[in-house]
């Protein structure tokens, strides 16, 4: 039987265009979007979300732009802007009549020799551009003069407009193969409240319990008992008391560092299974180890961070993009050297997280947040943000192969945005492999070499569980050549 044609994005597939054109949802910005796009009046929260597309060669100039002009009349939300809703006080996305693909759409080549390094250098450049929120808040820069011939597309793109998941359903639907296309329906098929962490920034929360209560009352709750459990389980969910984390993670600067590392998946589900857990409790066991040996390594070792991490919320039937998450704190036992005891603390964590009446406190308290001055819900946001170590997010991306444009997308490298903490660390799997960029403030990370050689390091102690003695280790890490 012939193999099914890929879609790309000068080849429409006909019945993904409605889906296409619906992707992004309501016109209205929803609590949680109007809360990241309100809360950049503080540099520090700008949720700007940044894709790295590794390519095995350039792809024809003239071709990447009419696949564009396609893009941006399949799907309207890419041509929309954010504006003060006519009626009432909220934000509307409206059609940005002035629309200039050559703003939105950039050709730039490395000089010589093309490092990765470089290319990572120029995208956490990008990223640290803010986006002009008078236009439809993305850009597109396709990188040319990559060694080996290779060529790269850094995608950044508002969190206001999707979160990670949204993204991959939007890629799937361009790029990808029918069974990437079917990982993306599988996605949005989990229940709500399982925990599989999405590529997000950690929705910012309040300490102020009474707005939970509030929440509640809203709800419809009954009895003074129900407020008080409640209140008791907020208190839980949002980790008010997780510890003063890393002291040598402190300080913070509006700069980022990216860099990557790479493993097989096959590895990722290997170790998994030695240790009867997920993908995701062998990422945060592994990064956990990483951690360590990074404080061990500058002499401050640790026995907790507290680490933030998005939940994935989606039923079957949401729309398409937009963000649909809710976030968990977790005090980390960074200091345990047992591989396999960080696994089981990761999952009991969750265990008791799921049981929580309160596991939806910061989706009812969104809404209370974004109705305040914008100063003051990113006060309270960064407050929070600020507090955490770390923040983690993990998502399935397409399955099989995919091309852009004619040509093969071999990497594909998430950067989630880092609302003021020191660390955001986002993997995405992408045929057959897991592609972690980590995003790092160097006024606190300030060996960024040695963060990453020791996050491969830990994240290759889980990958021995299920290694024969003397088989290599594949972990690669990418931008120091």
């Amino acid at each position: 039987m012939a193999a099914p044609k890929r879609a790309s994005v000068s080849t429409p597939v006909p019945r993904a265009s409605a889906a296409l054109r619906s992707w992004g949802g309501s016109a209205d910005l929803a609590a949680p979007e109007t809360l990241l796009w309100r809360s950049e009046v503080d540099p520090r929260l700008r949720a700007t979300m940044v894709t790295v597309l590794v390519l095995d060669r350039a792809p024809d100039w003239g071709r990447f732009r009419r696949d564009h002009q396609w893009l941006v009349q399949a799907v309207p939300r890419l041509a929309e802007r954010v504006a003060q809703a006519r009626l009432g006080t909220g934000l509307s996305w409206v059609h940005a009549d002035d629309f200039d693909l050559g703003y939105h759409l950039r050709r730039v080549s490395l000089p010589a020799p093309g490092s990765e390094r470089q290319l990572l250098d120029l995208a956490q450049s990008l990223a640290m551009t803010p986006l002009d929120k008078s236009r439809p808040p993305w850009q597109g820069t396709l990188i040319e003069g990559l060694e080996g011939g290779r060529a790269a597309y850094v995608l950044k793109l508002h969190h206001a407009i999707a979160d990670g998941l949204g993204v991959v359903q939007l890629m799937n639907q361009l790029l990808g193969t029918p069974n990437a296309a079917a990982a993306g329906k599988a996605a949005r098929r989990r229940a709500p409240g399982k925990a599989t962490p999405l590529p997000s920034a950690d929705m910012p929360v309040a300490s102020d319990v009474a707005l939970g209560l509030a929440g509640l009352w809203q709800q419809g709750a009954r009895t003074a008992q129900q407020a008080l459990d409640y209140a008791v389980s907020a208190t839980k969910v949002l980790a008010l008391g997780a510890g003063a984390g890393s002291p040598i993670l402190r300080r913070r600067s509006l700069s980022m560092r990216f860099d990557t590392l790479e493993f097989a998946l096959d590895e990722f589900k290997a170790a998994a299974r030695a240790c009867e857990g997920t993908v995701n409790d062998v990422l945060l066991a592994g990064l956990m180890g990483g951690w360590r040996r990074y404080h061990e390594l500058m002499g401050v070792p640790v026995a907790r961070m507290p680490i933030g991490f998005p939940i994935n919320v989606r039923k079957e039937g949401d729309p398409t993009g937009g963000n649909r998450f809710a976030a968990l704190r977790y005090a980390a036992p960074v200091g345990e050297v047992d591989p396999i005891a960080r696994v089981r603390d990761v999952q009991q964590f969750l265990r008791t997280m799921r049981a929580e009446p309160a596991l939806d406190v910061m989706m009812r308290l969104t809404p209370a947040l974004a109705a305040l001055p914008a100063t003051l819900a990113a006060q309270l946001a960064v407050g929070v943000t600020s507090a955490l170590d770390a923040q983690v997010s993990n998502v399935p991306g397409m399955a099989g192969p995919a091309r852009l444009s004619g040509v093969r997308i071999t990497q594909v490298f998430p950067f989630g945005p880092r609302p003021g903490c020191p660390m955001m660390i986002t993997m995405a799997s992408h045929d057959g492999r897991c592609c972690i960029g980590v995003n790092s403030d160097p006024a606190a990370v300030i060996d960024p070499e040695a963060m990453t050689d020791s996050l491969r390091a830990g994240l290759q102690e889980m990958m021995a569980l299920a290694d024969p003695p003397t088989r290599p280790k594949r972990g690669r890490r990418h931008g120091t050549r």
